[in-house]
Formats: structure tokens, C-alpha cells, sequence
């Protein structure tokens, strides 16, 4: 991940969950979608404003082939404090028996949309994004990360999770 010059910074620690073929085109997505925001997304070598743990999931859901994408960022500030933590899930279409296969270049930018959104509104002292931004679609803004009790593990999801971490 190479800086882009300009605006806070942000290195990925880890990205776990997507195969890496989903993987390297998530991270050319998160470079790109950064760079409109006025933020480098810069090498976890680096010193950066804030350092970003993500999370991602691919699921279908039981008894179709609609998939989609969960996802969660903590994202800490330079005192290695967690700021805050966003998440959102972001329906992906039709996959086979792979999840993942859902990925698409439109939905991983969705996810970095959103996820970067969230990272500029804490910027920005928990203002909202930019006018400049693209709007976030209201199902997948970022929100403090939650299970519903109905759909915990005891109770018998509604979603069958895949993952892979291999990076």
C-alpha cells in the first residue's frame, strides 16, 4: 500500500476473511476509494494517523445462493486506543458454493465506501462524510458492531459463514 501525499493516514494491521484473490482487489479498493476521501491509506511500516484490524465474511444464506459480505473495522488511533468500531454486511447477489465468488469489484467498493465514511466522520470529530463522498446506501452504514439475539449461535443462524485466512 503506497501513501498518496495528503490528508490523515491509515494502514491496514490485518485484513482477514477474504481468499486472496478478493484479497488484492479489496486492497486496490481501499486505496482508491481513500484517495477521493483526502486519505492515505499507507504501509503498516508507517507511522500512520490511524490503524485499521478488519474483519470479513462471506456467507450464504440458508436455503438460497444469495450471499453477502460481513464486515468489521476497529480502527485504533496513533495511542493504539480503540476509536471506534464499524460494521456493516453488504448483500453480494447470487454465488455458488462459494460465498466469496459473490465478491464483486462493486460490492468490495460498497464496503470500502462505507468503512472509509465511517473513518472520515471520525476524522472529522464525528461529523458526517464529506459532501464530496458518494452516499452510503442506508443498509450498509456503518453502526457499532451487534449479533441479534435471534441469530446467535445457540439459537441456529439463519446464515452459514465462510472464511478463509490466508494472506
Amino acid at each position: 500500500m503506497a501513501s498518496q501525499g495528503f490528508g490523515p493516514t491509515v494502514a491496514f494491521e490485518s485484513v482477514d476473511g477474504p481468499p486472496p484473490q478478493v484479497f488484492q482487489r479489496l486492497v486496490r479498493t481501499l486505496e482508491t476509494e481513500g484517495a477521493s476521501r483526502h486519505i492515505s491509506v499507507v504501509s503498516r511500516e508507517a507511522n500512520p494517523s490511524y490503524r485499521v484490524r478488519s474483519y470479513y465474511a462471506a456467507q450464504i444464506k440458508r436455503g438460497s445462493h444469495n450471499a453477502s459480505i460481513a464486515w468489521v473495522w476497529d480502527i485504533y488511533d496513533v495511542d493504539q486506543n480503540r476509536a471506534v468500531r464499524l460494521s456493516g454486511t453488504e448483500p453480494a447477489g447470487t454465488a455458488g458454493a462459494d460465498a466469496w465468488d459473490a465478491a464483486s469489484d462493486q460490492v468490495l467498493r460498497k464496503i470500502s465506501q462505507a468503512g472509509l465514511s465511517g473513518l472520515v466522520g471520525l476524522v472529522n470529530g464525528g461529523a458526517a462524510p464529506a459532501q464530496s463522498a458518494p452516499p452510503v446506501p442506508e443498509a450498509t452504514d456503518p453502526a457499532v458492531a451487534a449479533v441479534p439475539a435471534s441469530e446467535t449461535p445457540e439459537t441456529g443462524a439463519s446464515s452459514q459463514a465462510l472464511a478463509f485466512s490466508g494472506q
